[in-house]
């Protein structure tokens, strides 16, 4: 440890007092400066750190820092070279980075209230009911189309979908569902699978939307690979109603293995778009 010259125009803190201020612990205090990351304005012959007020400043953004992930090997970089251009140039990239980083929560923190309101309805919602309901225009994203069956859709299709949201910044979390396309339905082949959905439910995440209009809706307990007899449930009503389907169907994990363990209590949405006007 090198000892340093003391300043009597210096105001000086102990390493004890210092540390109580700036809410950095002692011992990291003491490891920044064994590394020359940080080190006191004055160490005395006995080993005594000391500091001065100014370096509040200097300590509380090397805090800042380590808190948004920088190595501690490019904060001593920083720290053995202080100039206006190299603090410019620091600040600016994380300020960058934490922009990200603010999307992300952002991201985390839409998927996490709609997570919760879906969990919500799924417990309200009833099983043995079928109905025709309005929604509004749904802004979702959708995977790259394909045609499989919803117990054989490929992992490399799976994996297409989870890096595209991840490029899009979309929080593994949202509600997920499969689409399922009018031509299919027209062939009651419920089990072709033509997308697959996160239900972002907001603009700047998605790159499709669900179209506004009336659907028959139903629910059911377990699983994307347990909707035949809701649509078997849905195709009755629409019979019985006299309805045309004008639309896809659009199935949605209400309760899935974050509200429960056990399949029988995981619950599912299906909505195929209709009109009510009678053939």
């Amino acid at each position: 440890m090198k000892h340093m010259e003391k300043h009597e125009n210096d105001s000086y803190m102990t390493i004890s007092e210092f540390s109580r201020i700036s809410e950095i612990k002692r011992k990291s205090l003491i490891f920044y400066d064994n590394t020359g990351v940080f080190s006191p304005k004055y160490t005395a012959p006995n080993g005594y750190r000391y500091y001065t007020h100014d370096q509040i400043y200097v300590i509380s953004v090397i805090n800042v820092l380590k808190e948004l992930g920088m190595p501690l090997s490019e904060i001593k970089e920083y720290t053995s070279d202080i100039t206006p251009e190299n603090a410019i140039s620091l600040l600016r990239e994380q300020e960058i980075k934490l922009n990200d980083k603010i999307e992300e929560l952002r991201s985390i923190q839409d998927m996490l209230g709609i997570k919760l309101r879906k969990l919500e309805e799924g417990v309200s919602s009833k099983t043995g009911i079928v109905q025709i309901q309005y929604f509004d225009e749904m802004p979702v994203f959708l995977s790259d189309s394909f045609s499989a069956d919803r117990h054989h859709i490929p992992d490399d299709i799976w994996l297409d979908f989870y890096m595209k949201c991840k490029q899009q910044h979309i929080s593994f979390g949202y509600p997920e569902g499969y689409l399922i396309g009018m031509e299919n339905l027209f062939q009651a082949q419920t089990s072709i699978v033509s997308n697959i959905i996160a239900y972002v439910h907001d603009g700047k995440y998605a790159n499709s939307t669900i179209p506004a209009g009336d659907y028959v809706t139903a629910y059911g307990a377990g699983g994307l690979e347990d909707t035949k007899k809701i649509y078997d449930r849905i195709f009755t009503f629409i019979k019985e109603n006299n309805y045309r389907i004008t639309g896809d169907a659009y199935e949605e994990r209400l309760i899935d293995e974050v509200g429960s363990s056990r399949k029988d209590c995981q619950m599912i949405r299906v909505r195929v778009r209709v009109s009510t006007e009678k053939n």
